[in-house]
C-alpha cells in the first residue's frame, strides 16, 4: 500500500513512533526514523527493517532546534531522492502540575519541543512534501478535554491543530492532506512507556473507556496508515479522536 513511499517519522525510535515507522516499514515504506537521544534504539529499528529487506535510516535531530530540523530533511532526500509522509510525532509530556506550580524552564521545554517543534516540522514538510504527500501529526485527546494539571501538557498540542487546518488549505491544492491524530493515555508510549499490568492507570482506563482498555501503539499506528494511504486522499484538516470512544 506504501510501496517505495518514503517516511520521516520525528521522535520514532519507541513508542507510537516506534509503531507507525515499523508499520509503514511493513507496508513497503522507506522509513527514515529520527530520535534525540535514543540512538541504540533507533538503529535497533533500522536493523530489524533491513532484515525484513526494507530500507530505512537513523538521524538524530532535536525537532526544538530548528536548524536540526532542516538537518533531518535533508539527510532524508539525499539519502532517498524524496518525501512522501511525514508524521509530526515528537514531543514531552509533563502533567499533574496545577498552572499555579508551572515554572518557566517546564514550560519553555514543553512548548519548544511540543509547539515550536511541531510548527517547523510541518514547515519542513510542507516546503518539501512531494504532490500528493501527507503530513500527519500526533497530538493528544486532552486537547479535547481540559483537566485539571494538564495545562502546559494540552496548551502546547492546541496550536498545532490550528496549524493542520490552516496548513491543509494551503498545501491542498498539491494534492497533499494534512491531518492529526489525538490518542488517549496508550500503554507503552510516553508517560505510559513502561506501564505494568497492574497500573492503576489500565483500572482507570478500564473504567473510563467505552471498550474497558487503554490504547495502544498499534491503535494509533492503524490510523496513521490510513492517513498515509490512498484510502485519505480526500481527507485533510481533520483531528481523529483515538481513544476507544471515550472523551480521552
Amino acid at each position: 500500500m506504501l510501496e517505495n513511499k518514503v517516511a520521516v517519522v520525528t521522535g520514532s525510535s519507541r513508542g507510537i513512533g516506534k509503531a507507525i515507522a515499523e508499520r509503514y516499514a511493513t507496508r513497503g515504506a522507506h522509513v527514515v526514523v529520527n530520535y534525540t537521544s535514543h540512538k541504540a534504539a533507533a538503529e535497533a529499528i533500522v536493523r530489524s527493517v533491513e532484515d525484513r529487506k526494507g530500507q530505512a535510516i537513523a538521524v538524530q535531530a532535536d525537532v526544538s532546534k530548528v536548524d536540526e530540523v532542516h538537518c533531518l530533511f535533508e539527510t532524508a532526500l539525499q539519502h532517498f531522492g524524496r518525501i512522501d509522509i511525514v508524521v509530526v510525532n515528537a514531543g514531552l509530556e509533563l502533567t499533574g502540575l496545577p498552572v499555579t506550580d508551572v515554572t518557566e524552564a517546564q514550560f519553555d521545554r514543553l512548548f519548544n519541543t511540543n509547539t515550536k517543534g511541531a510548527f517547523f516540522t510541518m514547515q519542513a514538510a510542507a516546503r518539501h512534501v512531494a504532490d500528493g504527500g501527507r503530513i500527519i501529526y500526533i497530538g493528544s485527546s486532552t486537547t479535547g478535554y481540559p483537566r485539571a494539571g494538564y495545562a502546559i501538557h494540552g496548551g502546547s498540542k492546541m496550536a498545532p491543530l490550528y496549524l493542520v487546518q490552516v496548513l491543509a488549505q494551503e498545501v491542498g491544492p498539491r494534492g497533499i492532506t494534512v491531518n492529526a491524530i489525538l490518542p488517549t493515555a496508550t500503554a507503552g508510549a510516553g508517560l505510559h512507556t513502561h506501564v505494568t499490568e497492574d497500573a492503576p492507570i489500565r483500572k482507570f482506563m478500564a473504567e473510563f473507556s467505552p471498550m474497558g482498555r487503554m490504547g495502544t501503539p498499534e491503535d494509533v499506528a492503524n490510523v496513521a496508515e490510513f492517513f498515509a494511504s490512498d484510502l485519505a486522499s480526500f481527507v485533510s484538516g481533520q483531528h481523529l479522536l483515538v481513544t476507544g470512544g471515550g472523551l480521552a
